[in-house]
Order: C-alpha cells, then sequence, then structure tokens
C-alpha cells in the first residue's frame, strides 16, 4: 500500500496570528520580531505584504526597516502561538493519530489508513478549511508518498493552497528545482555536493 503523507504548514503563522489580536495592522506590512531600538533584534514572522518588500526571516529590524519604512513591529507573544498551535494539532488529530510535529508552525502526518476521510487531498483541503474557519489563520499542505515531497509540496505553492507530488508527477515537479529547495538542503550542504 502507497503511503500518503501531509505535510500542513501555518502560513506566516506569528504574523497571522498577531493579526487576529491586532485588526488596526490588516492590510499593512508587519513583522514580529525584536525591539526596533535595538541593533540586535531580529523579525521572527513577516506576513505576506512585508514579503513583497524582500523582508526575511532573521534579518535585523534596522534591515527591514531600510527596505520598508513604513513596516510596522509586533512584539512576539510565544504563549499565544503555543496555543494556537496545539488548537492545530486538535484539527489534524481528527483525521490521524500519527501527527509528527515539526516546530510550532508545521507538522507531518501520516493519512495512509485515514481514507474513512477521504483521499490525501481530500484530507489536505478540509484540514485547510477547519484551520480558516475554526482558528482564522491559514496554511498550505503537501501531499506525497513521502515526507520529503510532502515538505516540498506545501513550500511550493503559498499561502492556503494544497500541492500534490505523486509518482507520476514529481519528476516535472521536482527535477526543474535547485536542490536547496529541498528540505535539510542548505548552502553549505549544496556546496559540498555541486559538481
Amino acid at each position: 500500500m502507497e503511503r500518503v503523507i501531509l505535510h500542513c504548514d501555518l502560513n506566516s503563522f506569528y504574523a497571522s496570528v498577531e493579526e487576529l489580536y491586532h485588526p488596526e495592522v490588516k492590510g499593512k506590512p508587519v513583522v514580529v520580531g525584536g525591539s526596533e531600538d535595538e541593533r540586535h533584534g531580529i523579525v521572527l514572522a513577516r506576513n505576506q505584504i512585508a514579503k513583497k518588500y524582500n523582508i526575511v526571516t532573521a534579518e535585523t529590524i534596522w534591515q527591514a526597516k531600510k527596505k520598508c519604512p513604513e513596516l510596522i513591529i509586533l512584539k512576539p507573544n510565544h504563549k499565544r502561538y503555543e496555543k494556537f498551535s496545539l488548537r492545530v494539532r486538535e484539527i489534524f488529530l481528527r483525521y490521524t493519530d500519527l501527527v509528527e510535529p515539526f516546530g510550532l508552525d508545521e507538522a507531518w502526518l501520516d493519512v495512509t489508513n485515514s481514507k474513512y476521510f477521504g483521499t490525501g487531498t481530500e484530507i489536505a483541503d478540509k484540514i485547510r478549511e477547519q484551520i480558516k474557519s475554526e482558528l482564522g489563520i491559514t496554511a498550505s499542505v503537501g501531499v506525497s508518498f513521502n515526507k520529503v515531497f510532502a515538505k516540498l509540496g506545501s513550500d511550493l505553492r503559498k499561502p492556503d493552497y494544497t500541492t500534490v507530488i505523486t509518482k507520476d508527477n514529481y519528476k516535472e515537479i521536482v527535477w526543474p528545482l535547485k536542490a536547496t529547495d529541498m528540505i535539510f538542503v542548505g548552502k553549505s550542504s549544496y556546496e559540498q555536493v555541486k559538481i
């Protein structure tokens, strides 16, 4: 039996949660991060609008402000993110008990034996819809026959999208990508194996 693996990634998680508590920033470029006054404060998360300014996670707040002077910086609230993460996990557990968290905002789900709820794609779409309607945030989900391709699928189309990578289509989807698009292939790994 072919495995059916989902990878669920909550879109701009910290920033999306903060937008629920700060409706006045809706439609504006927002990051969650350290103090603007401290030169070492960094961006922990950014919303979709801030991404359009090429703001990236782990860059300093002052660098991000240079790219986007009207950027809004919100302080992180980790207890709030933990609460949302647990509520998302409760949604996952409606479909399978084979859930492997990967940080607060990502998880793999093995739904191979969850056919009662539909196909992998149908389950992914149901999960996305439930996260959106119950929690007010969005998720991207990759569906595949292994964890690596499921993770890649959730990364390929955002926000709020299901991407399916099968044994029939993986070559046309994966082969054109850079090796660094794959999980755990960072710059130094890529340099070691580059020919």
